[in-house]
């Protein structure tokens, strides 16, 4: 049988409640560290196992997070959550995944049932720019972490990357490689992703006297297939562009795969630069020029600021806006020739 509490104070020589404190991590805990070492040697001799439940219903705390995403399958997400759960995992904090495939009814119900698990708080990577959902949670005072994405305007919970600077840098690198006509792949425009990026797009064409071409932008997906839709819906402009610069790499590599099958050639017919630097999509035949994020560290940096607020250690006065990086790769060259 496991050995208790009673069992290991009898061991230790101290009252029960002596060792919860110490195993516990008690800051009020007033031990001697020889003592405390003891305790923790002993614990570990005898394999002691913490009732979790007893000490929930003790603290009031679950010790669990819940952390809401929009599409498990895509790797920038699901590195992004091995950053939380890495986290989490340093303060003996466990997380429960909830996957809504971007759709807003869905994600309601997994706020709800996550909830209903008694979750001390939540990270959501799934947050529209108008979201009731996040409105209820802070109304509640509710413990929340924006990841990736943001309500408007940015609220000081939000951990996020440097979204539109990163998409002046794109554009502004083909305009400096004599680019003008520069396609730009969207996400939606619900997203700050999506909405930040093609904010960033249309004023590094303004920067530059770059007349904007509403043909030229085109709604897809953050996924292959919109990508992919979207190319090819640009290859029937009289004029197609010389230059794409696609919200994610996952709608680049679309884009380049419906380019390569229009018998284009990359990057002399056509240069493509995504955002994220999934090393599935980098690694793409021409390997593909991007925007490097600290993904990983987007979601130790939530983990850590929920646990702030769990905690009681500081608050926020303004968000995480994590800096991204241009990744040259071969995806990308000098202007092809006017045709004519």
């Amino acid at each position: 049988m496991a050995v208790t509490l009673k069992e290991l104070g009898r061991l230790a020589g101290v009252h029960p409640s002596t060792v919860a404190r110490v195993i516990n991590d008690d800051p009020h805990q007033r031990v001697s560290e020889e003592l405390r070492q003891r305790i923790l040697a002993l614990a570990d001799e005898h394999g002691y196992q913490p009732n979790r439940l007893a000490r929930s219903l003790r603290t009031k705390r679950s010790n669990v997070i819940g952390a809401l995403i929009p599409d498990i399958s895509n790797p920038f997400f699901a590195l992004m959550f091995r950053g939380i759960e890495d986290a989490l995992a340093e303060r003996d904090y466990s997380v429960i995944l909830a996957n809504t495939d971007d759709d807003s009814a869905r994600g309601e119900r997994g706020i709800t049932m996550l909830r209903e698990r008694q979750v001390d708080g939540l990270i959501l990577a799934t947050a529209r720019r108008h979201d009731r959902a996040v409105q209820q949670l802070i109304a509640e005072h509710f413990p929340v972490v924006l990841l990736n994405r943001h309500t408007d305007p940015i609220p000081p919970n939000a951990v996020v990357p440097a979204d539109y600077t990163g998409s002046m840098t794109a554009v502004e690198y083909l305009i400096g490689l004599g680019h003008q006509r520069i396609a730009h792949i969207a996400g939606s425009d619900e997203m700050s992703t999506g909405h930040t990026r093609r904010q960033g797009y249309r004023d590094a064409l303004e920067r530059h006297r770059i007349p904007f071409d509403p043909d030229l932008l085109v709604g897809g997906s953050f996924r292959d297939q919109g990508g992919y839709e979207a190319m090819q819906q640009l290859l029937t402009l009289s004029i197609p562009p010389t230059a794409v610069f696609a919200v994610n790499d996952l709608a680049a590599a679309g884009a380049m795969r419906a380019a390569n099958e229009a018998g284009m050639v990359i990057p002399h017919d056509l240069s493509v630069i995504g955002f994220n630097d999934l090393s599935t999509v980098a690694q793409t035949t021409p390997r593909l020029t991007t925007l490097h994020l600290p993904v990983h560290a987007m979601g130790v940096k939530a983990a850590e600021r929920l646990l702030a607020q769990l905690l009681g250690e500081r608050g926020f006065v303004e968000p995480a806006i994590l800096p991204v990086t241009l990744y040259v790769r071969d995806s990308t060259g000098p202007a092809p020739a006017p045709r004519e």
